[in-house]
């Protein structure tokens, strides 16, 4: 799951809660504004390509600075 700490339409807060229901997530968090992150930063880009392409699976607590 990407979350974005400034996503005016989904609250990040709820990002964990719902890695959680789906029993295997793992959350990436973005520090930037709006409401994707992908493909707008290249480091979740690079997390979640790896992980669609390669089935790298993202290290966890994964936290991507704003530009």
């Amino acid at each position: 799951m990407v979350g974005t700490t400034g996503d005016p339409a989904t609250p990040y807060e709820n990002t964990a809660h719902l890695a959680d229901m789906l029993g295997t997530g793992r959350v990436l968090t973005w520090e930037g504004e709006g409401h994707t992150a992908y493909p707008s930063t290249d480091c979740i880009t690079k997390a979640v390509d790896g992980y669609l392409i390669d089935l790298a699976v993202p290290k966890e607590g994964l936290r991507c600075p704003a530009k």
